[in-house]
């Protein structure tokens, strides 16, 4: 069994006027159905890193992908380790923050059913993995939950 490592998980988030507000994927049936015994479960973004593209470049593809444009990206200083079994293979997970403005995005129908934004704390109570639920505590700790992050954690800015 081969350790796949270009694999990330995205927090995207945005600020609100009364608290800062995570993107969560619900599973559709159909991608339930097809990789998970029927299991429908709350996500985050996640992909894989093409080659010859930037982690920047990869959150940004994917983020697209959903309508949502990165103002910053940020390292969220944590991965982890996971058997995915819908790829059959184990996954060196890294974990990053991207900061959007938007707040509706496109679903694609076979793979996500719904969405919301929600705090930190509703998230924790949806989301069933412990590598989401340190991630975001991670996210937490670095990137949102301090009144200045540390600019080095910042990979991109975009210039608007």
């Amino acid at each position: 069994m081969k350790l796949a490592t270009g694999v990330f998980d995205v927090w995207a988030f945005r600020r609100d006027t009364d608290a800062i507000r995570f993107l969560l994927l619900y599973t559709s049936q159909t991608k339930a159905d097809r990789h998970f015994n029927g299991a429908r479960y709350w996500q985050i973004p996640s992909n894989f890193v093409r080659d010859n593209e930037t982690i920047e470049d990869a959150i940004i593809r994917r983020l697209g992908e959903f309508g949502l444009t990165a103002a910053t990206i940020w390292a969220g200083e944590h991965a982890y380790v996971i058997y995915n079994r819908r790829f059959r293979e184990m996954q060196l997970v890294g974990v990053y923050a991207a900061e959007s403005r938007d707040t509706e995005i496109q679903l694609e129908p076979e793979e996500h059913s719904d969405y919301g934004w929600y705090t930190m704390d509703e998230c924790l109570e949806r989301v069933r993995y412990r590598g989401l639920k340190e991630g975001l505590q991670s996210v937490h700790d670095y990137v949102t939950g301090i009144p200045e992050p540390a600019e080095e954690l910042c990979l991109y800015r975009s210039s608007e």
